[in-house]
C-alpha cells in the first residue's frame, strides 16, 4: 500500500496564509471568478513575501479579542503554527499590561499571551500584592506561593479575569527575558500541544 500523501511545509504555510487572509484581509471589491483563484499550494501562494506574511500575522493578532468563534481560532492557529518563530517575534514587543479585572471574552493582550503559551509550551505566573476577591481567586487560582497567571477563565459566564497589574508586569518581564535568551528555546510550535484546541486556556 502506498504511503498517504502529505503536504509540504511550504504548502501548509501557503494554505494557512490563504485561510487567514479570508478572515483578516479587507473585503474584495469584486468576487474573482473561480478560474482566477490560485490553488493554495501553487508556487505563487508559496512564494508570499515576508512583508505579506507579517501583515497577515499582524491582522490576525489584532482581530483576536473578546469572544472568538471556535472556527476562527482554528484558522488563526493554523496560520501561527505555519509561521511560529515569526509570530513569537511579532508578539513579544507588543506585550503590555492592560486593565485588570473582569472582561467579556478576553482582551487582545490576553489572546497574545495565549498564542505565546501555545506556540512555546511556556506558561508564566507571578505573585501579586493585590488582595484578590473570591471570584478572582476562583478564576486566577493562585498557587501555594500566591502566584497567578496573566488571566484566568470564568468559563460558566464566558468571562475572563485579568490579573492585577503587578503580576501582569512581572509575567511580561519573564517572557521578554526568555525571548532575549539563546538558551532552552524549544522547536516551535511545541508538538505535544499541536492538536489540543483547549490549550489556548492553559496556565
Amino acid at each position: 500500500m502506498s504511503a498517504p500523501h502529505r503536504a509540504s511545509p511550504a504548502a501548509l504555510s501557503a494554505l494557512a496564509l490563504a485561510l487567514a487572509v479570508a478572515l483578516t484581509g479587507p473585503p474584495a471589491r469584486a468576487a474573482a471568478p473561480p478560474a482566477a483563484v490560485a490553488a493554495p499550494d501553487s508556487a505563487a501562494a508559496a512564494a508570499a513575501s515576508p512583508a505579506q506574511v507579517d501583515a497577515t500575522l499582524r491582522r490576525a493578532l489584532e482581530r483576536m479579542a473578546g469572544v472568538i468563534p471556535g472556527s476562527d481560532t482554528v484558522v488563526a492557529w493554523d496560520l501561527f503554527r505555519a509561521h511560529p518563530q515569526r509570530t513569537v517575534d511579532l508578539v513579544l514587543p507588543t506585550l503590555k499590561p492592560v486593565r485588570p479585572g473582569l472582561s467579556l471574552g478576553a482582551p487582545n493582550m490576553v489572546w497574545r499571551i495565549r498564542v505565546l503559551q501555545r506556540l512555546t509550551g511556556l506558561a508564566y505566573t507571578a505573585p501579586t500584592r493585590a488582595k484578590l476577591s473570591a471570584d478572582e481567586r476562583r478564576s486566577l487560582t493562585p498557587d501555594s506561593l500566591g502566584r497567578v497567571p496573566f488571566a484566568g477563565e470564568d468559563a460558566a459566564r464566558g468571562m475572563t479575569w485579568v490579573a492585577p497589574a503587578d503580576a501582569q508586569k512581572a509575567i511580561i518581564a519573564r517572557w521578554r527575558r526568555w525571548w532575549a535568551s539563546d538558551m532552552n528555546k524549544p522547536e516551535l510550535p511545541v508538538k505535544k500541544h499541536d492538536d489540543d484546541r483547549t490549550w489556548w486556556y492553559a496556565r
